[in-house]
């Protein structure tokens, strides 16, 4: 397994970028290359839940377009805490996440924390797991008081509940497999590339069942490419058949 590397400084090719939180295409990482990422090495502190809460919304689909965390619920006030070791790259107003803090952390990954109340960090500390980001709030385009937790790889988002068992604020494993836009706990559920004469639903538009529409998509296309089919996609989606199609729109598919 040639393609079989470990994470390493040279993922984000010295960017160190403090006003964007997604990064420049030319840092993807090639479609046959696996990456392995240990969350929590031995000389490491232990993770730590950011805030031990009600998990009230989960990273999916919502109303149309793609929730890219997991809400936390908590009391204005509360404290919020970081996840792992790292060093904080944002720390920041920033639009729907009102009060946000990124941190990045050595083995590649990043986490976000967002609608703040208060942020307590500066760009460039170093902060340790279980160390305080700021208070938890409302900022930001947020209807209640919680925080707002994500996980990132090169600026994509994916479900942390991939990795977190929320309800016993644990990880559920200190491993964690990268190919193709894919992140699974279980090597053996990293997906084959399919062949050319075969349909794949884990073409790197599909993270975790989830399609972002297109300029010139139809239903019709969508469901061929993916071998499924219009009334599959219509029923998982809760739409209609002649639905209009907006660029950005995210469809769950199966």
């Amino acid at each position: 397994m040639d393609s079989l590397i470990l994470m390493d400084d040279m993922l984000y090719q010295n960017n160190w970028n403090q006003a964007q939180i997604n990064y420049p295409a030319n840092l993807s990482r090639p479609k046959d290359e696996i990456l392995v990422i240990k969350l929590v090495s031995n000389q490491d502190n232990p993770f730590t839940i950011p805030h031990k809460g009600k998990v009230i919304s989960k990273f999916g689909i919502r109303n149309r377009r793609l929730h890219t965390g997991t809400d936390i619920r908590l009391n204005s006030g509360d404290t919020v805490v970081c996840a792992f070791d790292g060093r904080v790259r944002m720390a920041k107003i920033s639009s729907g996440y009102g009060n946000m803090v990124v941190v990045r952390h050595k083995n590649g990954l990043e986490t976000l924390y967002s609608h703040l109340k208060t942020i307590c960090v500066q760009v460039n500390d170093t902060i340790l797991s279980g160390e305080l980001i700021g208070l938890g709030g409302r900022t930001g385009h947020a209807t209640c008081n919680h925080l707002h937790f994500e996980t990132r790889l090169l600026g994509q988002a994916f479900d942390s509940d991939k990795y977190i068992d929320f309800e016993t604020s644990t990880l559920k494993s200190n491993l964690l497999y990268y190919k193709n836009r894919q992140f699974e706990i279980d090597f053996a559920k990293l997906k084959v590339p399919a062949s050319k004469n075969q349909h794949s639903i884990s073409a790197p538009n599909n993270p975790d069942g989830i399609y972002m529409i297109q300029k010139g998509d139809t239903l019709w296309n969508i469901a061929k490419k993916h071998n499924t089919s219009v009334s599959k996609i219509c029923t998982d989606n809760r739409i209609a058949a002649r639905t209009i199609l907006k660029i950005g729109d995210a469809l769950k598919i199966n």
